[in-house]
């Protein structure tokens, strides 16, 4: 009997597989080593069985047998969320071994019924399009490495079948009989119902395939309106103009990059922001490192770690009395009048109550830099350089104080 993989393998590259001693990964490296294919194995045990020590030992005797190099890892996950930083562990470890034989390629042996498990697990937790059709592809890039799903079409049947003909030696983890997780209840009592009807798997597949294709259109229309974009400053009308399900997939594809959980409720929120005409500023807090920040007719991700430490790294300033003392023109420069002018001389941020000063009047700060379209994030930043009586002398780029006289001049530098 042989099994057809979902996906072809070239014998002149390397490959890392994944392989826990069960049936599944174990089946799956004798199909590989049969045709050939170029192997390292990884084994993982995650401290949770008393057993597990048997899984390592039959995985090691395999790889001892057949001279393929053999990778042992002992997995110790720290927060409550054991099976996501246990994959998170996994995943680290496999591309590290993958680093030592300079290869970009990890296999794993997830098959047809897992799909089907993840599709249910989707539904009941709620996720993304991608999400939905099952969040497997048979080939699927992560950072730098491509993780590939050989059996991903092929069922659990199927497997059993070649082990039970090819005398495969293999161990069944208990816990996965035990429903102590949602996936375990899902694998052990609704899966089963459904493959009463013998087109269920069937039906999984076409039904991942449509998704999945859907999902490839409307990222195609994501990536397209990044390349039309310039910086990472985002073009608010641009986006405005696509159809609401490419613009929930631009959001998705941002969240994506930077790791961010996808909170589809906040998702909901950033969208109805955007689109809010009467309020030109607006931010989200999206993770603890990451804002999501509209002004005025951009949006982009901002940085609350290089923005706290921009915020806090004070420049310093000068004051010429001579213009020939200055060796070369600096960004932040400006000419001002000392007559009234009360020193030392300060640097702060913005306050509440700000009033600025011109020949005319005067204005709140708050309703100048609204004026000016200042946006939000960029307020909170400006460096203002104030007299002794706090009276605001120059905000570099954006204002002057033209009421402190004509007779004595000066030059303030700010670098």
């Amino acid at each position: 009997m042989c099994i057809s993989l979902s996906i072809n393998l070239n014998k002149k590259l390397f490959y890392i597989i994944s392989v826990s001693g069960g049936v599944d990964s174990m089946v799956l490296l004798n199909v590989l080593f049969h045709k050939n294919i170029r192997l390292a194995v990884v084994h993982f045990n995650h401290l949770k069985r008393k057993e597990s020590f048997k899984d390592k030992i039959l995985v090691e005797n395999y790889c001892l047998k057949n001279n393929i190099p053999f990778f042992y890892f002992e997995i110790k996950p720290l927060s409550n969320n054991f099976q996501n930083e246990s994959r998170l562990l996994r995943q680290k470890n496999l591309q590290s071994v993958a680093l030592l034989y300079r290869t970009y390629y990890i296999i794993t042996a997830h098959h047809l019924d897992d799909l089907a498990e993840n599709i249910f697990m989707k539904i009941s937790r709620g996720s993304s399009l991608l999400g939905y059709s099952g969040g497997m592809q048979v080939k699927q890039k992560i950072s730098d490495f491509y993780f590939l799903k050989p059996f991903l079409y092929v069922n659990k049947k199927e497997i059993l079948n070649y082990a039970k003909k090819n005398n495969i030696h293999y161990l069944d983890d208990i816990t996965n009989t035990l429903d102590i997780y949602k996936r375990n209840e899902i694998r052990n009592q609704i899966i089963p119902w459904f493959k009463k009807d013998i087109n269920f798997l069937k039906h999984i597949k076409i039904y991942h395939f449509q998704l999945l294709g859907a999902h490839k259109f409307i990222r195609n229309e994501t990536k397209n309106f990044f390349k039309l974009q310039n910086s990472n400053l985002f073009c608010l009308k641009i986006f405005l103009d696509l159809h609401s399900t490419v613009q929930k997939d631009i959001i998705l594809f941002l969240f994506e990059n930077k790791n961010i959980f996808k909170n589809f409720n906040l998702l909901q929120d950033i969208i109805k922001g955007l689109k809010e005409k009467l309020k030109p500023n607006l931010c989200w807090d999206i993770s603890k490192n990451f804002q999501f920040v509209k002004s005025y007719d951009h949006f982009f991700l901002l940085d609350k770690t290089k923005k706290s430490l921009k915020q806090f790294k004070k420049p310093i300033l000068c004051m010429v009395l001579f213009l020939e003392l200055i060796n070369f023109i600096f960004n932040h420069m400006c000419q001002i009048y000392y007559d009234n002018l009360l020193l030392p001389l300060k640097l702060r941020h913005r306050k509440q109550g700000d009033i600025i000063k011109f020949l005319y009047g005067t204005k709140k700060l708050k309703s100048f830099l609204i004026e000016k379209k200042i946006p939000l994030y960029k307020r909170e930043e400006l460096w203002l350089i104030v007299d002794d009586q706090d009276q605001i002398l120059w905000i570099p780029q954006i204002y002057i104080n033209k009421t402190l006289g004509k007779k004595n001049n000066c030059y303030l530098i700010l670098k």
